[in-house]
């Protein structure tokens, strides 16, 4: 299941975000509008989420959470926008990691 996090996710939610993978939710956030889409089994799955709703391409980053180390991870093949001066599957840009961290620690980590 995906889901659009703008606040702390519940219990059952966490579970769901878990159906695809047991232990690695994938994530992508938007950093302009501080919201995080997680689940689902491709990360861009959850950039179009965030693209329906409004979210501009260049303000997308997807990474990850490992449930079993509860570590944030900053790879997504998704990352790969040559056309926005992406051109690695990681996260490069240093304001980007912080508010990937950050949003996964307010929302995702229970």
């Amino acid at each position: 299941m995906i889901l659009t996090l703008d606040r702390k996710i519940t219990p059952e939610e966490f579970k769901q975000a878990q159906e695809v993978y047991s232990d690695y939710i994938k994530t992508v956030i938007d950093i302009e509008k501080n919201i995080m889409v997680v689940g689902g089994e491709y990360h861009i799955d959850c950039e179009e989420v965030l693209i329906r709703s409004g979210s501009k391409p260049e303000n997308l980053f997807g990474g990850g959470f490992r449930v079993s180390t509860r570590e944030v991870e900053y790879m997504a093949m998704s990352n790969y926008k040559p056309a926005l001066g992406k051109t690695t599957y990681e996260i490069m840009d240093e304001n980007a990691r912080n508010k990937l961290k950050e949003l996964t620690e307010k929302y995702l980590i229970i």
